[in-house]
This record gives C-alpha cells, structure tokens and sequence, in this order.
C-alpha cells in the first residue's frame, strides 16, 4: 500500500463496512480482554471488556494548552489558531476523560505533556514523535474532504489512533514527517508527492495497524 493511497483505504474501511466479516480478537474495542488483562492502545479492561473511556472535553483541554503556550492574556487572533490546532489534535488523539482532569492539575507545560502521552509521546517513542499528531491531523483533514456523515468520520477518528502509533513507534523518517506536514490541510496531492518517503516495510506495518483498528458492524 503506497502512502498515497492511505487517505483511500482509510474511507474505503469507512464506507465498506457494512460488508467487513472480520474475525474480532481479543484485545479490541468491545471484545474480551487479553490474557493479562491489557487492551489495544486507548482501551481499558473493565469486567474483561475492553472499553473506550469517556472522552475529555477538547475544547477545555485546547484552551488550556494555549495558556500554557501563550499565557491567559495572549490576543485573539494570536490565541484562536492555538486553541484550534490543539482541540484537533486532542480529537484525534481520543484524549480520555482521566487525562483530561490530570491537565486540570498540570501547572507547566512539562506536566501537562506528562498528563497528554496519547498528544505528546514521551522520549524515546520514536524518532521525532512530537511531529507524528501534527502528521494525523494532515491526513484526517484529506481524508475527511471525502467523507460525509458523522458515522464515517467516526470510524475514521477510531482508525488514525493507529496510524499515529505506526508514526511514533515505527519510527518513520524524518524527510516523510517533514513532508506531510508541510501540505495545506485537505491537500491529497500534497501528501502524493510523499510516496517515494515510505518505505515498502513501513507501507505494509501502517496497512496492518489500521486494519486492526478498522470497526466491524
């Protein structure tokens, strides 16, 4: 699967699925718990079921982030596209309810990150990890210019968590990164010229992942 063809495969799952007999394995979303009581990345164990927590209040959390960056008193205009890019990466990231109300307590930027590992991916997760939400957000802006309706874009939002994953614990190279980045949201030419930045072992771990996190009906 070439890097061109994620945002593609990405709504194909979407719209498909009513047509998708995937065996479910233990571990994913609803299904029974591992063995030793862990579930995918996002999950908890509660009475062997693995379950998504209850969301954060993004738009909270954004704001908070701002202040952290800029300080309480910044201009709007300076403050807005703060807040904005950070409530976008924490809906991406499913920021959970707990990490929310860990935030609440942070009084520095320090600990704040410490509280958000699903935003901001501790040392060590990656080469360059901190760029892999912002590499997310490009591509889940493509992808959803090609989507309509709250469903879809609720099976995309549960599918990118993994792409992230691949971004951060993969290790993709840094000139990739670098690259997706710098397309304007929505533009899937853009993120076409960074083909020949994957590697073919990269392509088929990222196509693994999210076909993993892929919902069944």
């Amino acid at each position: 699967m070439r890097f061109a063809h994620v945002v593609g495969v990405v709504v194909g799952i979407a719209v498909a699925i009513s047509g998708c007999q995937r065996v479910r394995k233990a571990g994913q979303e609803r299904e029974d718990c591992r063995e030793d009581h862990t579930c995918d990345r996002g999950l908890q164990c509660l009475s062997n079921r693995c379950v998504r927590p209850p969301p954060a209040d993004c738009t909270k959390v954004a704001e908070t982030l701002a202040s952290l960056d800029l300080g309480n008193y910044a201009p709007r205009d300076q403050r807005a596209p703060v807040v904005a890019r950070y409530k976008t990466s924490c809906e991406t990231a499913m920021v959970s309810k707990d990490e929310g109300a860990c935030l609440d307590k942070a009084t520095d930027k320090y600990a704040a990150n410490a509280c958000l590992p699903s935003m901001f991916p501790p040392p060590g997760a990656g080469s360059g990890s901190g760029d892999c939400v912002e590499v997310v957000q490009r591509v889940r802006q493509a992808v959803l210019s090609d989507v309509a309706g709250t469903d879809a874009q609720k099976m995309i939002d549960q599918m990118l968590p993994a792409m992230q994953a691949s971004c951060t614990e993969d290790a993709w190279p840094e000139p990739l990164k670098q690259c997706i980045i710098a397309t304007k949201p929505g533009d899937k030419a853009g993120l076409e010229k960074c083909n020949e930045l994957m590697p073919k072992t990269l392509q088929d771990k990222l196509q693994q992942r999210m076909m993993q996190r892929a919902p069944t009906p």
